[in-house]
């Protein structure tokens, strides 16, 4: 059921879904809807915890296999830029455009945004410790950066701006955090040609 109430609110946005548009497409009674979840309103968090829950599990999961903290790294950064549904990435901007105004969602919110970064933050702890990495500047700052730079270029996905080359973002992205950590060289040359 969530699944249904996901795709209506990626659709039709979060002030525009009611029962009656999820109780059409589910082909239940609104009625049905009303008991499993009470308000509307339980129903719309329900489902934006949901989806953005199998997106950070999703996240948590890309680098996992890597060998190398910087292996991980374009694995992370490729999850982010990878092409999604577009219902994906319209119900991550329905959950930030609710969380303004939901303090349940925001507080969902900062939970979501430690567990994404995290993965960031440990790649990078283990290529510093390990002498892979000379962080050029404070490691909360950075990990803000990729992440933001990550969030941001959701934007032109959702709008389908035809300027947007997810190659070339990928390249230009990985050269400047190669740059931020003092990666070698040769590291990123190879990440490029890297399968994602």
């Amino acid at each position: 059921m969530l699944d249904v109430v996901v795709r209506v609110l990626s659709e039709r946005g979060y002030e525009r879904t009611r029962f009656s548009d999820v109780a059409e497409i589910a082909g239940v009674a609104v009625s049905t809807l009303q008991f499993y979840f009470g308000s509307r309103d339980d129903m719309l968090i329900e489902a934006l915890h949901h989806s953005t829950e199998q997106e950070v599990v999703r996240l948590e999961q890309a680098g996992a296999e890597a060998t190398t903290p910087w292996l991980r790294l374009v694995a992370l950064v490729d999850r982010g830029l990878a092409p999604l549904p577009i219902g994906t990435w319209r119900m991550l901007l329905e959950f930030w455009h609710a969380a303004v105004h939901e303090p349940e969602l925001r507080s969902h919110s900062l939970d979501l945004q430690h567990r994404y970064r995290r993965p960031f933050a440990e790649a990078i702890r283990e290529g510093v410790a390990c002498g892979d990495f000379h962080l050029q500047g404070d490691l909360d700052d950075v990990v803000t950066v990729i992440v933001a730079l990550l969030d941001g270029l959701i934007i032109p996905r959702v709008l389908e701006h035809s300027y947007f080359d997810n190659e070339g973002v990928r390249r230009v992205a990985l050269r400047q955090l190669a740059a931020v950590l003092g990666v070698d060289e040769t590291l990123v040359v190879e990440s490029e040609s890297i399968p994602h």
